[in-house]
């Protein structure tokens, strides 16, 4: 049985898993009368409408009609495929998911066979494919930071090593706190150190430490293991030490980082070094301080800025805004180095734009005499640090007016000024102001950009929202390419085996379930064993929707098994994270349709009981529908299809009269077989108004 069909380990996982613990380590939630509220990551939300229900272990944002349970949400919030879901909550739980293997894996498979045919181990076609977890990726690079570590502090050549951090001022608290570590310089180290066994081998190969020809990717160098906000080693930064062997090899002596190629683990432009340590800082100061390079963030935190963090050889990008969003970082400040560099990366539109369009309030903060932070703080100190950072800092906007109008004389540089302005608001067109409520700040930010840029440029507010709007059509497009290209980059993360094969289902409204189903649908959900009463009268094949056959067809399934199809094991049975969502819809609309609030006043969590956590809920009963309200529905839903059936058979009838397959002696026995079909039906409309059996 595969991994993603295996709904009784997936059940397990669901129960293991409380929603609110699992969103609340991305996303600050507070309560909101039975349910839980907060931020939603994936739009510009300044209310708080991601809902959280702990009950039916849930969530959903009715703006960006996101929804689904715990594992729809680490698909999303993680942007892994539904395996890789799966993989990530099982490590939380400690449940150990069934071992698999998939001969379809020929690119692992063939690495293994030619590893063992080189040391002569006899190779044939049967030879067994060894996949390759998650978890174990996980441990093996966890593996690789200690041994790292360890040869750091133990090995006679690392002393270089540990002589270069003394003189950089890391001292010994940091290099273990950041489990700074060392790479030898002999070939093969890696390879002995895991005994030449072919499945470890081969996730070194994968992890990318370990090269095609057993070499160390970052042999010789000063080793910064890369860690996910959770704490997990994920990848790795390797530093050429100055007047070590390979500082005077020419190819080494061009790179002084490596980090880390990308992997099922690791994404530069979605990791933050220290962040793992600087997450409760950040929460606590609502403040994030973004260096440029890995000493820097770790001498920050020796001088208690523990809510400093670092980026991985790239620019500040919008998964990195979003995640230090998640983590409550209300102020982002950009802190560069005072050199030629350090000025031109602080220029850098697209970085600019990034925070203009995620609607982050961005400061920059460029260090004077040509200083990294690093070398800052050893000459001057915290003190001097915390008042260039309150007096300093520039916020992006006025930032951004800066870079574009120095040098021009906006009085009578008429070109000029007229370029350096179209150049701002080419910027501020990111702004996501758009469907904003009037008290937005955002909005509020850019109407006063607006205004300032008036009054110095001594052009009209109205020229400049005119100018505005046209910089706006050409941002929304750009962000329109954007947002396809990351939704292209997660559909290829996505796990090839899609047992349900139903995502192209979601694009075509036509394909979706019409009022008669979902009202179905809805009441199914509400009541599980209504579904009992139409397995007659109202079969599979009488639905339109594929949808609908799809989750009439796992009902029937759950229930051969001897298992109601109760939501909690519908939306477990689904991977899909878009039926998932269209679950929850479904769920919170046939509550809030058929229930009251008294009815559900006994799934609120009250703060006494919490403490009971998921035991609570297995012992809350569903709320019952009222028996005469359930069989109203039922009828009503089952005279709905009739009549659908009804409208459709009559369409085509006319449509075969008005044909010419017929003829006309078979077409009046059609009509008065029709005729007669509408009596009936007629008669029982009848019987029914006057109440007769």
């Amino acid at each position: 049985m595969s991994i993603s069909s295996d709904d009784q380990v997936k059940e397990r996982i669901r129960e293991a898993i409380d929603i609110v613990d699992l969103v609340s380590q991305y996303i600050p939630l507070r309560r909101s009368g039975r349910n839980f509220v907060g931020r939603c990551p994936w739009h510009d939300d300044s209310r708080p409408s991601l809902q959280v229900n702990p009950v039916r272990q849930t969530f959903k944002c009715w703006v960006c009609d996101i929804g689904g349970d715990v594992f729809s949400f680490v698909m999303k919030i993680e942007n892994v495929g539904f395996k890789e879901a799966l993989e990530i909550l099982a490590d939380k739980t400690g449940i150990t998911l069934p071992k698999k293997q998939k001969a379809e894996n020929s690119k692992w498979k063939t690495e293994n066979r030619e590893q063992a045919a080189e040391d002569g181990e006899n190779v044939t076609a049967e030879s067994p494919t060894i996949e390759i977890t998650r978890k174990q990726l996980f441990q093996a690079a966890e593996w690789l930071a200690n041994s790292y570590h360890e040869a750091l502090l133990h090995l006679d050549e690392a002393e270089i090593a540990r002589k270069y951090l003394t003189e950089r001022g890391i001292d010994n608290n940091a290099v273990k706190k950041f489990r700074i570590g060392y790479a030898p310089m002999e070939f093969e180290w890696l390879v002995n150190k895991v005994k030449r066994k072919h499945e470890r081998l081969q996730i070194l190969e994968i992890i990318g430490n370990l090269k095609k020809k057993s070499e160390d990717f970052f042999r010789g160098r000063l080793i910064f293991p890369i860690r996910d906000e959770n704490g997990r080693t994920v990848a790795f930064g390797g530093r050429l030490i100055p007047n070590s062997p390979l500082s005077r090899d020419s190819w080494h002596k061009d790179r002084k980082y490596l980090n880390s190629s990308e992997t099922t683990l690791f994404s530069k432009h979605k990791v933050l070094y220290g962040l793992d340590l600087a997450r409760h800082k950040i929460k606590e100061t609502r403040r994030a301080l973004i260096m440029e390079g890995y000493t820097d963030c770790i001498a920050a935190h020796q001088f208690g800025f523990s809510d400093a963090v670092a980026v991985l050889g790239t620019a500040l990008g919008p998964a990195h805004i979003r995640l230090l969003s998640r983590l409550a970082a209300d102020k982002i400040i950009l802190m560069l180095d005072g050199d030629k560099a350090g000025q031109t990366k602080a220029e850098s539109d697209q970085v600019l734009k990034d925070f203009i369009a995620e609607g982050a309030d961005m400061s920059v903060l460029i260090l004077p005499e040509g200083l990294d932070p690093c070398e800052f703080l050893e000459q001057y100190g915290a003190e001097a640090l915390e008042l260039l950072l309150k007096t300093e800092t520039v916020d992006a906007l006025e930032h951004i007016f800066r870079s574009k109008t120095r040098g021009i004389d906006l009085k009578n540089d008429i070109i000029g000024s007229s370029k350096a302005l179209d150049a701002i608001l080419e910027i501020i067109a990111f702004a996501p102001i758009k469907g904003t409520a009037p008290d937005n700040p955002i909005r509020f930010r850019i109407e006063k950009t607006i205004q300032n840029l008036s009054v110095r440029f001594l052009i009209s507010v109205d020229e400049i929202r005119r100018r505005l709007k046209e910089k706006q059509y050409k941002a929304e497009a750009e962000i329109k390419r954007n947002i396809s290209q990351e939704e292209n980059v997660a559909e290829n993360n996505e796990s090839t085996e899609n047992t349900d094969n139903i995502n192209e289902l979601w694009n075509d409204k036509n394909l979706l379930p019409d009022t008669l189903e979902r009202d179905m649908l809805e009441l199914w959900i509400a009541d599980p064993t209504a579904i009992y009463e139409f397995w007659e009268t109202v079969p599979m094949e009488r639905c339109r929707s594929p949808v609908t056959r799809i989750i009439y067809e796992k009902c029937n399934k759950l229930i051969e098994q001897n298992k109601p199809a109760t939501f909690s094991r519908l939306i477990v049975a689904f991977d899909d994270p878009q039926m998932k969502n269209f679950l929850v819809e479904l769920d919170e609309s046939g509550r809030e349709k058929f229930f009251n609030d008294n009815d559900l006043e006994q799934h609120v969590y009250h703060d006494e009981l919490e403490e009971l956590g998921k035991s609570l809920r297995e012992e809350i009963e569903e709320p019952q529908l009222d028996k005469e309200l359930r069989t109203k529905l039922i009828q009503e839903i089952i005279d709905g299809f009739n009549r659908r059936d009804s409208e459709r058979t009559k369409i085509t009838d006319i449509s075969t009269l008005r044909g010419d397959s017929l003829t006309e002696m078979e077409k009046a026995n059609k009509l008065l077989q029709i005729q007669k079909k509408l009596q009936k039906q007629q008669e029982e409309i009848r019987k029914k108004l006057n109440g007769e059996n």
